[in-house]
């Protein structure tokens, strides 16, 4: 049985002099493994890795003497050829006696950086189906449920420490005649190169999203009504240089309001605003387009 065990036994048996480190005995499948020289000329010294002695040294023997043994260890072995090696080490002591029982663990490492790697390939997969999932379908903008999300951390944010919030509707200047004039294909080409202009006129703060058909949401953060004024007359200046077909150049509506700090904890606060925005857009539609107007509780809506 003795002969069994030391020939054939899959791990790696050592004995090693607790005081000098030194390896008085091992079994050939350590032998062979480690490519050590026979008589045993080898100390434990010479097969740890640096971090591995130091903890052995420091944490495993002090522990060993107190309690006689110490289970499952993780250690790093190396070889003569300088190979490093994962292990895990059960050790026992008797009479200044080490007994090393060290199983390598490399195929179980490859087998946990496999898992890494396939939870890490998971992990890019789902936060680029959650990218997709909130992108609208024609443009690079969001979609209505991703932008509800994002205003309602702002609106968290807000209502731990006051900023406004503007909100702005934008519709397309008498969309249906370019569909019906040029054709589906070049109405959705007027949206996509719309929303390229809007998204360089906004801040990453900002949220850009295609509400509907021909129009769009854009939430300005920490933007009140003045400051609406020059950014809206940036945008319609931006949105010109989108030529039609007929060589018109495109325009657009804007409605306007602006979240004031009692506002912030209502229940409807995204509909609320909504509402006033939509409502100055409808304003906007009435008197000529191509312009904004943002709702004001003491002049109704104002032309910016």
């Amino acid at each position: 049985m003795n002969e069994w065990i030391e020939e054939d036994f899959p791990c790696l048996l050592l004995k090693s002099d607790i005081e000098t480190t030194k390896i008085v005995w091992l079994n050939p499948f350590a032998h062979h493994y480690l490519g050590l020289k026979k008589p045993v000329e080898a100390k434990i010294t010479n097969i740890l890795s640096k971090a591995s002695l130091i903890f052995y040294e420091s944490y495993i023997k002090p522990i060993i003497l107190a309690n006689g043994k110490y289970l499952e260890v993780q250690i790093t072995l190396i070889s003569e050829e300088g190979k490093r090696v994962p292990s895990v080490a059960n050790l026992t002591l008797s009479d200044n006696t080490v007994y090393w029982a060290i199983y390598v663990a490399e195929e179980r490492d490859k087998l946990y950086q496999e898992l890494l790697e396939a939870r890490d390939l998971l992990e890019k997969k789902t936060e680029e189906l959650t990218a997709v999932s909130r992108k609208d379908s024609l443009t690079p903008l969001l979609n209505r449920r991703a932008a509800k999300d994002d205003i309602e951390a702002l609106l968290v944010q807000s209502s731990r420490n006051f900023f406004p919030l503007s909100f702005l509707l934008l519709d397309v200047d008498f969309f249906k005649n370019i569909n019906d004039a040029f054709g589906h294909d070049e109405g959705d080409r007027v949206l996509i190169k719309l929303s390229d202009v809007i998204l360089k006129q906004v801040r990453e703060t900002d949220v850009v999203a295609r509400w509907g058909g021909e129009e769009f949401l854009i939430v300005l953060y920490n933007t009140n009504i003045e400051a609406i004024k020059f950014f809206s007359d940036r945008l319609h200046n931006a949105i010109k240089t989108i030529v039609l077909p007929d060589g018109k150049p495109l325009t657009v509506s804007i409605g306007g309001a602006v979240l004031e700090e009692d506002e912030v904890t209502q229940s409807d606060v995204i509909a609320s605003q909504l509402l006033k925005a939509d409502k100055a857009l409808y304003s906007a539609k009435e008197n000529h387009r191509a312009h904004t107007r943002v709702f004001d509780k003491k002049n109704g809506f104002v032309k910016l």
